[in-house]
Order: structure tokens, then sequence, then C-alpha cells
């Protein structure tokens, strides 16, 4: 059994964090010894305490989520299986075909453990899932060309490298799965698991601070730092400045499941 870690960053979100994302993972009876809770600062501590007891380890980080995710990297060893879930998760869903999804039935051996070996199997160290909970586009494979990796729920292998410390707030997924693949030349992502979750939608967490100028900006930022692993554009759906990451290694296996 691979001995994994759980680190939940969460910002202005108490009650959100205690009934989703730490409802979510006891539903599925995930140890609560192996989570920990990243919090601003003192005042964050007090709420969280309040709200949540002493039931989960709450460590005192620092502002933003960027700052936050690099402050929780170097919190645990070099090398350590660690899962990161945003606060504000809902569900666990798996294709069952082109129009039906189905609850994941075991999170921690389909998707935790399952993502650590695949990471060992194709010297990866980040996996992740598909990010849009839509059964038509999601197929049942594992995917590991260079891909977007959502930051909503991650697997990584620790490495204390600078350089795969993210500089953005909004967009660091993206920029976390660029850097990763610039490094280690390969990433893991599950096309058939995904999670449901109100994305630009929950109160705190990044909503304090991202607008539409601070999406784009940021966006940009990433595009002009990688070029040549990303191109940016407008999803007519949202309005919102996205990536489209660019593969450079051709031919490169993508296992198929089923």
């Amino acid at each position: 059994m691979i001995d994994y870690k759980i680190a939940i960053p969460s910002y202005k979100r108490p009650e959100t964090i205690k009934g989703k994302t730490l409802k979510l993972l006891n539903e599925y009876n995930i140890d609560k010894n192996k989570i920990t809770i990243f919090v601003a600062d003192k005042e964050e501590e007090i709420l969280y305490k309040k709200s949540l007891g002493d039931e989960y380890k709450i460590v005192v980080g620092v502002h933003t989520l960027n700052g936050q995710r690099c402050y929780i990297t170097n919190y645990y060893k070099e090398g350590t299986y660690l899962m990161q879930f945003d606060d504000d998760l809902e569900e666990v869903l798996v294709k069952v075909n082109d129009k039906k999804l189905d609850k994941l039935p075991d999170l921690e051996n389909d998707f935790i453990i399952k993502g650590f070996e695949e990471c060992k199997k194709n010297n990866a160290f980040l996996f992740g899932y598909y990010g849009a909970a839509n059964p038509y586009f999601m197929q049942h494979r594992i995917y590991t060309k260079l891909s977007y990796v959502i930051g909503a729920a991650f697997g990584k292998i620790i490495q204390h490298d600078p350089f795969l410390c993210t500089e953005t707030n909004h967009g660091e997924d993206y920029e976390r799965s660029i850097r990763q693949y610039v490094k280690n030349k390969n990433l893991v992502r599950f096309d058939y698991i995904t999670f449901k979750s109100k994305y630009y939608k929950e109160d705190g967490g990044l909503q304090e601070i991202r607008t539409e100028k601070y999406i784009h900006d940021s966006i940009k930022w990433i595009q002009d730092k990688f070029p040549d692993y990303c191109t940016m554009y407008i999803r007519k759906s949202t309005g919102h400045a996205e990536l489209r990451l660019k593969d450079k290694i051709k031919n490169r296996n993508q296992a198929k499941l089923f």
C-alpha cells in the first residue's frame, strides 16, 4: 500500500470545506489522520478550529493560492506522495458510457493509489483527472501526453525544485502542468474520472481576487512565459481566457483501458 498524505488549502470557507470536501472524503472512508488543512493566517485558523473542532490538523501557511501551494510543497519531505484537494468538491464521477456518469466506487484505490502507481510506471510526478464532467468527451484511457491537470484534485510526488513553484494564482494549474512536463517529460491524467465542483461560483477562495482582467492577465503571463507549450484563447461559452497546450514530444503512447 502506498503511504500518501492529503493537503487541502482553504481560505474563508470553514463551512464549505466541512460540508463538501471533508464530507466527501469521509464518505469514502479516507483516514482523517492523512489530512492537513492549510489556512492563510492565525485569524483563519481560529475560525476553522471553531467550525471543525479537533478532528483535523490545521496548519497556518501563507496568503494567496499560489503562495499556499508552494508553501505546501515545501512543508512535506522530498519524495512524499501528496494529494491536494480543493475545499469545495462535491462528487467523484466515472464514465460509464457516452451518456452516463456514475459515482466512483473507491476514491482511494481507483484514483489516489492508482494515480501514484501510474506516475511510477510512466516516470511522472503529477496526475489528475478530466476537467469537464461530460461523458461524451471523456474517454476510457490514461492520458500521458502534455495535458491540463486541473488544480481541484491532483496528486504529485514532491520535488523541492524551485522551477516547479508556480507564480500565478488564476491559471496556476495550467502553469503547474507545463512546468511538470518541462522538467519530468510526462504527466498522467485519468480521462474517465472527473470531480464535481462549482468553479467560479463559490464564495471565498480565489473568488476574493478573481476578475475578468485578472484571469486574462494571468493566462497571458503563462502564454508569454511558455510560448512553446501553450496558446491563449477566449472560450466563447464563458468569456474566460484559457490555454491550449502543445505537446512537443511526438508519438507518445497513451494507455487504453477498455
